[in-house]
């Protein structure tokens, strides 16, 4: 009860605190309309020039697949040649390493260096990007004219000179801040990458190339390891089929210089050619058995997205909604009048 009681007399204490300013309001009327008048403008004025600045939106609405099962059947292959675990290491492509692995410099760069079809013309992205933009007159309005004008030549961003990176960098942390993969729906494993731009068709490229990049990207590594065993069992095979091919065709040989055999020490020679022989068949086909599943193994386990719901042009415009901003303004406005009308009245209290 006590407590209900303290609770009342605040709410109460609150109240009366708020009745006090009724006097200083209807004294200051003026002043506060003219403060809050000043923030209406500018805060207008602000909603003008971002109602101007117009953003495309393009969005891709897909499913990464399951990270391949695959892994027992290559860790069995790669343990009958002795070579132990050959398992991939998945732990790169899940959980927040997955979404760290996005944000990387290293993907975006290799993405900027790649050549697309902007309309009929065919250059790097990086050099469209600097043409598109449109970022001279708002993010980058303080850099100078020839970062705009510059071209890049190269595709491989290890032969990269300072100002290539420098210029890179740039566009690196534009597009890191406008590129966002989401999961919508936690109970769902559709994610959703969102790419927003002031060009319909610059969004849409980078939308599709950035997707493309990542999923090269993710399956060059994953395969990687499987890739080496498959180079490893096709010399394998290629040697057991050499050897098959000498014996059957030593057997083949002998047989035809010895039709009658009557010596017991030939019968044994033959027979020695005969067992090399199917072992060595034997050997061949479970290799080639072998080869073959890792093969489409290799496919199975390539880890690929799905496209849901692919971006389309002409992209979306961002729908600018009016208000806030301005409504914020006309508050600040009154509050700072309010601040200098009290400082006003407390220098005359201290020059009486």
């Amino acid at each position: 009860m006590a407590e209900l009681r303290s609770d009342q007399f605040s709410f109460k204490r609150l109240l009366l605190k708020c009745f006090l300013l009724i006097p200083f309001i209807k004294m200051h009327r003026k002043k506060l309309l003219i403060g809050a008048l000043i923030g209406f403008v500018a805060g207008i004025s602000v909603e003008i020039f971002r109602s101007q600045n117009k953003i495309y939106k393009a969005q891709i609405v897909f499913v990464m697949d399951s990270e391949g099962s695959a892994g027992g059947g290559l860790a069995d292959i790669a343990s009958s040649l002795g070579l132990g675990s050959f398992a991939a290491n998945n732990s790169l492509f899940s959980g927040e390493n997955f979404k760290e692995l996005l944000k990387t410099k290293a993907l975006f760069r290799k993405a900027m260096l790649t050549r697309v079809k902007f309309g009929n013309k065919e250059d790097l992205f990086a050099n469209f990007f600097l043409q598109k933009a449109d970022l001279r007159t708002h993010e980058w309005s303080d850099l100078p004219d020839d970062f705009f004008t510059y071209r890049f030549k190269i595709t491989d961003p290890s032969q990269a000179n300072e100002q290539d990176r420098n210029i890179m960098n740039a566009i690196y942390e534009y597009l890191k801040g406008n590129t966002v993969i989401s999961n919508e729906n936690p109970k769902s494993t559709f994610l959703t990458m969102t790419v927003e731009t002031r060009n319909d068709t610059l969004s849409y490229t980078w939308s599709k190339l950035y997707l493309k990049t990542v999923t090269d990207f993710y399956i060059q590594t994953k395969t990687k390891k499987s890739k080496e065993l498959l180079v490893i069992m096709d010399k394998r095979v290629d040697s057991l089929r050499s050897a098959l091919y000498y014996t059957q065709g030593k057997l083949a040989n002998y047989n035809d210089q010895n039709q009658q055999i009557i010596f017991q020490r030939a019968r044994i020679t033959a027979e020695r050619l005969q067992m090399n022989t199917s072992q060595l068949q034997s050997m061949y086909f479970e290799a080639v058995r072998n080869f073959d599943n890792l093969k489409f193994s290799l496919i199975k386990e390539s880890p690929l997205f799905t496209i849901i719901s692919d971006s389309e042009l002409p992209t979306k415009i961002e729908v600018y909604f009016w208000g806030p901003i301005t409504l914020v303004a006309m508050v600040i406005g009154m509050l700072i009048t309010s601040l200098l009308i009290y400082i006003r009245s407390v220098y005359k209290e201290l020059m009486a």
